[in-house]
């Protein structure tokens, strides 16, 4: 099995060549990798180019390309150029500033080259600028709590992803070429594109987590969320808009995400309680749910999918 690894690279000449040397370590053979730098003001792109040829990454890797964009398209634009030029049956993610354990790619290839669609993260490590662990932050607190409560409660484990981009970063991102195909590029997106395009996965197939492995991801004065935080709200309000239309649309082919038609009370009751979904609640579940009714229901108006059976203490929703 050919494994890609796709590097979206943008001003990071301090963090580009630990990155590089990460996935030259690699205990799995069989790899092929793909860089794309968003024409760095630094010498990121150079840095990496002096790596590559001095390293001898030609006869490591069964393919290795560098690439420049002619203008900065921003990280959405990069990752799909980075994307496209993949082969590998497996993609890995990997942000220019983080890095990878030894073994990540032969313990994902062991436990899933098999699978047509696929869709997995692992555990974070957050690190410092020069690379020691954090152990004080909240990344890997936060997707315990979500694991663990995933795990209790029986609920699987796409739901978990409705709360926020568990994963911690694009970067943690491992999926099938053929899930690829069937959910497209990355969003134009500044803040939530990583998010978005989890989301449109976990509605294809069931996502898996790995427990073994852990993605170091650096934290440092530059990482992206900390420059974009004041565009978070309008495209998180974005992308839960665009997962809740999405799956009223169409039953998903991962039967146990949730959807009205997998899970009707499960659905209400989240799209009920999260601030983002008010204005939308109101706008498409309005006319079907007694709590938001704003219109007589009827035999006419009630989708089949949300039938009820009257009775006189009231409507019993299906």
């Amino acid at each position: 099995m050919l494994a890609s690894v796709v590097i979206a690279c943008y001003k990071h000449e301090a963090y580009i060549e630990e990155c590089l040397e990460t996935i030259y370590r690699q205990t799995f053979p069989d790899v092929e990798l793909i860089i794309v730098d968003d024409h760095s003001p630094d010498r990121s792109f150079e840095i990496a180019q002096k790596i590559i040829r001095q390293r001898s990454f030609a006869k490591r890797f069964a393919s290795c390309s560098l690439l420049r964009n002619p203008l900065n398209l921003g990280a959405p634009c990069t990752w799909n150029r980075a994307l496209s030029l993949a082969k590998g049956e497996m993609i890995f993610f990997l942000n220019s500033d983080d890095k990878f354990s030894k073994d990540r790619i032969r313990i994902f290839a062991n436990q899933y080259e098999r699978e047509k669609l696929f869709f997995g993260f692992s555990a974070v490590e957050p690190i410092d600028e020069s690379g020691k662990a954090v152990t004080t932050h909240q990344f890997p607190t936060r997707l315990r709590y979500a694991i663990d409560r995933s795990r209790i409660t029986g609920s699987p484990l796409s739901w978990i992803f409705l709360d926020s981009q568990v994963a911690a970063s694009s970067g943690n991102f491992v999926l099938s070429r053929d899930l690829l195909r069937k959910i497209g590029w990355l969003s134009d997106l500044k803040y939530c594109h990583d998010w978005e395009f989890a989301l449109r996965a976990v509605t294809v197939v069931e996502p898996k987590y790995v427990e073994s492995d852990r993605y170091m991801y650096r934290l440092h004065s530059t990482n992206s969320f900390r420059s974009l935080s004041n565009v978070a709200e309008r495209e998180t309000k974005s992308c839960m808009s665009s997962y809740c239309v999405n799956a009223i649309a169409q039953r998903p082919i991962n039967r146990v995400c949730l959807s009205p038609i997998n899970f009707g009370d499960a659905f209400y009751s989240l799209i009920k309680l999260h601030p983002n979904f008010c204005y939308w609640v109101k706008q498409l579940y309005a006319p079907y749910h007694p709590d938001h009714r704003t219109v007589d229901w009827n035999e006419w108006t009630m989708p089949l999918r949300w039938r009820c059976i009257r009775n006189p203490a009231g409507p019993t929703w299906l």
